[in-house]
């Protein structure tokens, strides 16, 4: 038998396991929800669709884990975005929720063209499918001059990454059932072997009493990865129902300076060690100077009647409350009690 080239190959092993893969999911009239993404937001969607025990949830994601309907696809090749195309084409998904990334801000300013691959890509494979889709964008595509921007206000990004999730919003949006769910800085904890996300680097640089340079001229509405899995979950067992451009932000506009020194506070450390800078001496130099959102209302989504996004005192309590084991904690130090913090997080979650 003739040498087959290596490329070919690697095709057909991609589709025979999105094939098998779709079988452990279960019937297609199943129809699973589809996450593409398995970082901060598309893992913990996952995990929020699999509480709520609706919907069979199959998740796409770049790392290799072993988790159940779970698979590893490279997206910046065209291999992989090939396998995705089958996943979607023979999945038949209720929903496509996109949170994958790249999403490093200073890498896609540097890297544009290859993030447009990745993300412009992957959008047109959705549209191509007609199915239902949630589209994770950004506060990027505004120029930042002002906050509290509008869904109806015009795009005008500032930076590679706000340039490449606006035409990614485009192609999705010409598709059949797309709503694009801009959101303003998400945290909470990651997983060991991810990137932190600001709370979770300042929370843990109070708890080892080490300062922390933060912007006082970068602002956003800083929102808790829970509430984005909370309504991203509400939109795929709505199957569609809302379309359009959404945004998702928490209700306070802050810079990172007074975000920083809030979660000393509530880790008990001593906030001046929280320093006072300037964005262009820091890592968010090419963030504009406000990545600020007004929040929609989603009360017309299935069991968010009385939501509401977290406060940043209270999606920090809940962090506080959810220190990951095995990391030193403002606990183990002894700065604080945790009871007060247990205590809120344990009646937010009786809330959802």
């Amino acid at each position: 038998m003739a040498c087959q080239p290596a490329r070919s190959l690697h095709a057909r092993a991609a589709r025979h396991a999105a094939l098998n893969m779709i079988a452990k999911a279960g019937k297609k009239d199943a129809c699973a929800a589809l996450i593409v993404g398995h970082g901060l937001i598309g893992g913990s969607l996952r995990a929020r669709l699999r509480e709520v025990a609706e919907l069979p949830v199959v998740c796409i994601g770049r790392r290799h884990r072993e988790l159940p309907n779970y698979r590893a696809l490279d997206l910046a090749s065209e291999t992989g975005r090939a396998a995705l195309d089958k996943v979607v084409a023979d999945l038949h998904p209720r929903c496509v929720v996109l949170a994958h990334g790249p999403s490093d801000v200073t890498w896609i300013d540097q890297n544009e063209a290859a993030a447009a691959a990745v993300h412009c890509g992957v959008a047109a494979i959705v549209a191509r499918s007609a199915a239902p889709a949630v589209v994770i964008s950004t506060d990027n595509v505004f120029s930042g001059t002002r906050g509290g921007c509008r869904p109806g206000d015009p795009a005008e990004p500032a930076n590679g990454y706000g340039r490449v999730k606006a035409r990614a919003e485009s192609i999705a949006l010409a598709g059949e059932a797309a709503l694009v769910l801009r959101v303003s800085l998400v945290y909470g904890w990651h997983r060991p072997g991810q990137r932190a996300t600001f709370a979770q680097r300042c929370l843990e640089a109070a708890a080892e009493g080490r300062p922390v340079d933060a912007p006082t001229d970068q602002l956003f509405t800083p929102i808790h990865v829970r509430d984005v899995s909370v309504v991203t979950a509400a939109v795929c067992r709505s199957g569609g129902q809302l379309t359009g451009i959404k945004h998702l932000a928490g209700p306070s506009e802050l810079s990172r300076y007074e975000f920083a020194r809030l979660a000393y506070r509530l880790a008990g450390a001593d906030t001046t060690l929280v320093r006072p800078c300037l964005r262009q001496e820091t890592e968010w130099a090419c963030r504009p100077r406000f990545s600020s959102l007004t929040c929609g209302t989603f009360s017309g989504l299935p069991g968010l009647a009385k939501w509401r996004p977290m406060t940043p005192e209270e999606g920090l309590r809940e962090m506080l409350a959810t220190w990951p084991t095995g990391r030193a904690s403002p606990q183990s130090r002894g700065q604080r009690p945790w009871q007060e913090a247990a205590s809120l997080a344990a009646r937010r979650a009786g809330e959802l």
